[in-house]
């Protein structure tokens, strides 16, 4: 009898631990007039010079957050920087910039976004990831513009992820309803 009842409750827990309803993460919706603050954790800290890595990644995202036209303010900074309450945040991981050994150049990065800095809900928008050759580079001007280039490649995927966090605003003048079809509007008749 004690067996049966071991039994029945083995059975019965994973049972009621898929039960539970899962709680439901809300997408976050970015508003052009908030400031998004971008906060680059990166894994390799050089002492904040001007060859430190931060510099180049800051550089690069600033290019590519003006070439896409991103809709609203930016603040880029180092983790472990002060980000207001009320604003969102996206956290760029850096998890892999340079020479895979193969003959290439590599960037790997996680992004999320969180709706403030509290972190009380958070998107994950992804793992991007762009690898390109890079062997035959002998000076280091070049070298330094292959790896931002292949970095803002990454960024450019990020930034298209991104975008789809904007909310249409259907009451903007310049955004243009076509009427339906007249026979789109038209009842179904008997057959």
């Amino acid at each position: 009898m004690i067996t049966l009842r071991i039994v029945f409750v083995l059975l019965l827990i994973p049972a009621l631990a898929f039960s539970r309803p899962r709680k439901e993460i809300p997408f976050i919706f970015l508003k052009p007039n908030q400031v998004l603050y971008i906060t680059v954790i990166d894994n390799i800290y050089d002492g904040g010079d001007e060859y430190d890595r931060y510099h180049y990644i800051e550089e690069t995202l600033e290019k590519v957050l003006s070439e896409t036209e991103f809709p609203m303010g930016y603040k880029i900074g180092r983790f472990g920087w002060r980000v207001p309450r009320d604003q969102p945040e996206l956290q760029l991981h850096i998890l892999k910039w340079g020479n895979t050994g193969f003959g290439e150049i590599e960037v790997r990065l996680n992004a999320s976004l969180k709706e403030t800095s509290q972190g009380r809900s958070r998107n994950k928008l992804g793992f991007f990831r762009h690898a390109d050759g890079g062997a035959a580079i002998f000076s280091s001007t070049r070298m330094i513009a292959k790896y931002n280039e292949i970095l803002s490649k990454a960024l450019y995927k990020l930034m298209a992820e991104l975008n789809e966090h904007f909310e249409a605003e259907f009451d903007d003048p310049n955004l243009e309803i076509q009427p339906l079809s007249p026979n789109l509007g038209a009842p179904i008749g008997d057959r």
